[in-house]
């Protein structure tokens, strides 16, 4: 759950599918610690790196959000006032929207004569089977897809299902909120980059993802909406404990490849910024901001001081620095 392709590529590929859009939340709603928490700043996780002139802020964000979820807080707000230039991970906007489509038809759509179901057994035909059930979609559509596009395409229709959405998400709303106060944006790498980061997995690896992603089927709503719920309040250690962990210890090369390797090449980008003097925002998906391999990480490689931050530091707060801050080698 820790990505999804942008929703207008589902939209363009729908074929007939037909993912359900009234369905109730896996949950009522968030829990009552949302509300206690809206006075005091323990909402989601901000962190921030200095140097002796810059500061950058980093927020992750979670690519499908319910609509009735509060999570813009104050000091995301002060922070991203403060910043002159903002950071997502990709393009999202009209211009990209053929060049996605065209892309993703391209990689994720089987032009060989074979079908999805040739490569499964029958537990993963039955899987499958009763997956599109569930989730209001079409065989047909499927059987079309790569073993990667269809994990997603089933990820996607149950967070849908549950009463998610990909156009509320905290990624669209800061690139509307970035356009509107005529920020300077600057994306950490291309669509086609982020696409062909899964759709290059080997064969064998995506049959894998697709298989957990079939096991656990009825649970994904619930799942990316708990998710959603512990990101709203800080829950840190939950997300890593059941986002980042577990993709490391199941499927290393998934986890090199959709998180490690590019936090290094995003690193890379933020400190080149860092080497003049400004202030910076980044928001990209909460899961490259946890665990031992994070963006946090490789910023701390590079000798920037990198803490957690929070506008307001009072007893009502837990410990504002959660990480070990390093001093800047420069």
């Amino acid at each position: 759950m820790t990505r999804y392709l942008p929703a207008f590529v589902f939209a363009a590929l729908l074929m007939g599918c037909s993912p359900t859009n009234g369905a109730q939340t896996a949950t009522d709603s968030v829990s009552e610690r949302v509300s206690d928490a809206r006075a005091r700043n323990d909402g989601p996780a901000i962190w921030v790196a200095k140097d002796f002139d810059s500061t950058l802020y980093l927020y992750g964000t979670v690519h499908m959000l319910p609509d009735d979820l509060v999570w813009q807080r104050e000091d995301m707000r002060q922070a991203f006032d403060e910043a002159g230039t903002i950071f997502f991970e990709v393009d999202t906007g009209p211009d990209t929207q053929v060049e996605a489509t065209v892309l993703t038809t391209s990689l994720g759509l089987r032009s060989d004569g074979l079908r999805l179901s040739d490569r499964l057994d029958n537990y993963q035909l039955n899987l499958l089977e009763a997956a599109a059930n569930n989730g209001d979609l079409t065989i047909a559509a499927l059987d079309g897809m790569q073993p990667w596009l269809a994990s997603e395409f089933l990820t996607f229709a149950a967070a849908q299902d549950a009463g998610l959405s990909a156009e509320l998400s905290a990624d669209e709303a800061l690139k509307s909120r970035a356009a509107r106060e005529g920020k300077n944006v600057i994306y950490l790498e291309s669509l086609e980059d982020q696409i062909r980061a899964t759709a290059e997995l080997d064969e064998l690896t995506q049959l894998k993802i697709l298989t957990e992603t079939l096991d656990k089927f009825n649970a994904l709503g619930f799942d990316a909406t708990r998710i959603a719920e512990q990101w709203s309040v800080g829950g840190t250690d939950y997300l890593t404990d059941n986002l980042v962990r577990p993709m490391k210890s199941r499927s290393p090369e998934v986890f090199n490849r959709l998180l490690r390797d590019r936090n290094r090449a995003w690193a890379n980008t933020l400190a080149r910024f860092m080497e003049d003097s400004g202030t910076g925002f980044v928001a990209v998906g909460t899961a490259h901001l946890l665990g031992e391999e994070s963006l946090l990480s490789e910023l701390r490689e590079q000798g920037y001081s990198v803490q957690r931050y929070y506008a307001f530091k009072g007893e009502a707060v837990i410990d504002t620095v959660d990480a070990e801050i390093v001093r800047p080698g420069r």
